[in-house]
């Protein structure tokens, strides 16, 4: 694999390994028929009713205690199934995975919460999970409660809680555990600026401290300051192993991950397919964007695409963009419904919600322009040359 020198940045002959991953792979089954008729239909024209999608293949890593390690790479390439392997939330089906000590894992906002219990009791149950006593929540629990700015709202059912209000509850209980490993993916998007420069200064307590570090963000500036080790991942495969600043390098290098499918013919470049483009995305990303609410609903504006709202947020199909991306609960997706979905003149989700490193308002890309949050339940949309939308502030209702 590439990689211009010692992936390691301090001497590792006397330490031992935190982390162990050993030929790791994991397949999912995408359908390509989303209801009884589909089917049916697809099985008299002998379609394909389903393939298989290799998320992991062939992964192997070794990360020694103490050291930090971003994953990086773009959307289907690994990382989160990565992550929750890791975890132990879904089990390899091949290969095999070791971790040494105490592992806590922050994969997705909420995650480890029951909605119908209030914050406090959510504290209890998400450190028992995290495997922490009684006795050590309750020696910690004032801790928590001042690191996560909760304040009076602890006492409140956690469904009523923002996004933000979710993160920064488990993201305290995360880091007042005794822990060996943390596991974060993609948390620390999610907050106030000031919340997340908290944070920040948090893990690189915990990285003083020698704590073993293993980080999944899309932030090239956040995994500079905290990680010292970046591994590249395409199609579940390590691309890149090496040194953070040359991983972020890399990565901007190779804006096309698809790099072998270019020396083939046109005629044998797969077309783009949008089920199965679905599916991969929703493998990828299993109960991220919650149950389904619907099958997926063909959009002709726009390029035309599909569209699936879930219980959690929504997940777009562009054909114009051949992509699909995933937007959660929260203002974003008010804002997103408020101006007509895909259909409307923002058009299809392009991106993920990105933090600038100067600390400015949380952005979101779409098909026709770049969305941004100001605080207040204010998004406002900025629509580029290809549209003559000019929406100012957009409260989400």
């Amino acid at each position: 694999m590439p990689s211009t020198s010692d992936p390691t940045s301090h001497d590792t002959a006397d330490t031992k390994p935190a982390i162990v991953i050993s030929d790791v792979r994991k397949t999912f089954t995408l359908k390509h028929a989303n209801s009884f008729k589909e089917t049916i239909v697809a099985a008299m024209q002998r379609k394909q009713l389903s393939s298989q999608f290799n998320a992991i293949d062939g992964l192997s890593l070794e990360v020694p205690e103490g050291q930090s390690i971003a994953l990086l790479g773009r959307n289907g390439s690994g990382k989160s199934t990565t992550l929750k392997l890791l975890s132990g939330v879904m089990r390899p089906d091949a290969g095999w995975i070791r971790t040494r000590g105490r592992v806590a894992g922050l994969l997705e906002v909420g995650a480890g919460f029951n909605p119908n219990l209030t914050g406090r009791d959510n504290v209890y149950l998400n450190a028992a999970i995290l495997g922490m006593s009684k006795a050590e929540t309750d020696a910690r629990f004032d801790d928590i409660l001042e690191f996560s700015e909760i304040g009076d709202f602890i006492d409140t059912e956690v469904k009523h809680y923002s996004s933000g209000m979710y993160s920064r509850l488990g993201f305290s209980v995360a880091v007042h555990t005794e822990l060996d490993v943390l596991l974060v993916d993609e948390i620390l998007s999610v907050g106030d600026a000031a919340f997340r420069a908290k944070c920040a200064e948090r893990m690189q307590l915990m990285r003083k401290e020698g704590k073993t570090m293993f980080v999944v963000s899309h932030s090239a500036s956040q995994v500079k300051q905290l990680c010292e080790r970046g591994v590249v991942l395409e199609h579940g495969k390590i691309v890149f192993d090496g040194p953070i600043h040359e991983a972020v390098a890399a990565m901007s290098a190779n804006p096309k991950p698809a790099t072998k499918q270019k020396a083939r013919s046109k005629s044998a470049k797969p077309e783009f397919s949008p089920h199965a483009s679905f599916g991969a995305f929703v493998a990828e990303h299993p109960g991220k964007y919650g149950t389904p609410l619907s099958d997926p609903t063909p959009v002709e504006e726009n390029g035309g695409g599909l569209v699936q709202m879930r219980s959690k947020g929504i997940i777009t199909t562009s054909f114009a963009l051949k992509h699909t991306y995933g937007l959660r609960s929260g203002a974003f997706l008010r804002a997103y419904e408020a101006a007509g979905g895909p259909s409307g003149p923002w058009g299809f989700l392009a991106g993920h919600s990105t933090v600038p490193a100067d600390g400015g308002p949380r952005t979101l890309r779409f098909q026709h322009g770049v969305a941004s949050f100001h605080g207040d339940e204010e998004v406002a949309f900025a629509p580029t040359d290809d549209t003559e939308d000019t929406a100012g502030p957009l409260p989400a209702a």
